[in-house]
């Protein structure tokens, strides 16, 4: 309960620094490492705790940014109402998914998630072209309307990652959590001792693939105009299993202190070095990867053991 206690004592600071004007800037950061805090956590979910590596996440960001747009720009349904359908569409397709995909293991699994994630992009920049129809708008992407009101997505960002800390709490808390855990340890023997591991792995990764739609609707209407080349881009599945391995993988804080680091440095760098930042930003990944590969967070049992050697 420490842990919480503390998460929610941060979240409520963190939730009140609109209140005293932060700068423009620092609301577009804060808002940007919400976003990837809530997407590392999705992906941990499913992901982490199973041990089974998913590069398909994207995806349901993808179909979350795509179905908010429509429906919002064509169908003219409200903001909060597109992206509860976003997520519902993506719990859907994720059943339809995960059933084949996750009776594979390994780099099998792997390979499968990588593909699908390109595939569907390749579907939405084709459709249009192939049915003659303008619905997806091709490689034009579709435009938003535009909303003024940065605190809106400041806080909607703040919540959903509030939102899957709580729920990784709870999991971890809960015989679901042991279940994941146990079929990350050995799922032969899960299924032996009476563990449905089909049921336990679809479920989490439904659960991971409906928030990861609500993000990608919210991160839509915030940037106002999306294209397939970025809401369906991998990298953005890369950037949410780095984050999760740097801090920790399979732990309820390891996604925050993950994206919290890459997103920090990124920013830094980012402005220092314009040019080979992100090769600066990979050689620190991997030094933090060699150096404690149970990540940020099993820096703790470090203080442990030099606790007991004094």
């Amino acid at each position: 309960m420490k842990k919480l206690l503390l998460i929610l004592i941060i979240f409520v600071l963190v939730a009140s620094l609109p209140l005293f004007g932060i700068d423009r800037y620092y609301m577009r950061f804060f808002t940007y490492l919400f976003m990837w805090i809530a997407l590392a956590g999705c992906w941990n979910i499913s992901s982490g705790y199973t041990g089974y590596i998913d590069f398909g996440p994207v995806v349901y960001f993808g179909i979350g940014s795509y179905s908010t747009a429509i429906l919002m720009t064509l169908l003219k349904i409200p903001f909060f109402i597109s992206i509860f359908a976003g997520g519902i569409i993506a719990l859907i397709i994720s059943t339809f998914i995960g059933l084949p995909t996750l009776k594979l293991k390994g780099a099998y699994f792997a390979i499968a998630t990588f593909a699908f994630a390109e595939s569907m992009k390749q579907i939405i920049l084709c459709f249009d072209r192939t049915f003659h129809v303008k619905f997806f708008m091709g490689s034009y992407g579709i435009t938003l309307p535009i909303c003024n009101n940065y605190n809106l997505f400041y806080y909607l960002m703040l919540l959903i990652a509030g939102i899957i800390v709580v729920i990784t709490f709870f999991i971890e808390k809960t015989r679901f959590g042991l279940a994941l855990k146990a079929i990350n340890e050995s799922e032969e023997a899960s299924q032996m001792i009476g563990i449905n591991t089909t049921l336990i792995k679809l479920s989490a990764y439904m659960i991971s693939a409906f928030f990861i739609s609500v993000v990608g609707g919210i991160y839509a209407y915030w940037v106002t105009y999306i294209t397939p080349d970025d809401v369906f881009n991998v990298h953005k599945t890369v950037q949410m299993v780095i984050m999760s391995l740097i801090g920790g993988m399979g732990t309820l804080i390891g996604p925050i202190l993950g994206a919290t680091f890459l997103s920090s440095i990124s920013e830094y760098l980012g402005a220092e070095f314009v040019e080979n930042y992100l090769i600066i930003v990979g050689i620190i990944v991997v030094l933090v990867i060699l150096i404690e590969p149970s990540g940020l967070y099993g820096l703790k049992k470090w203080k442990k053991y030099l606790k007991q050697t004094k």
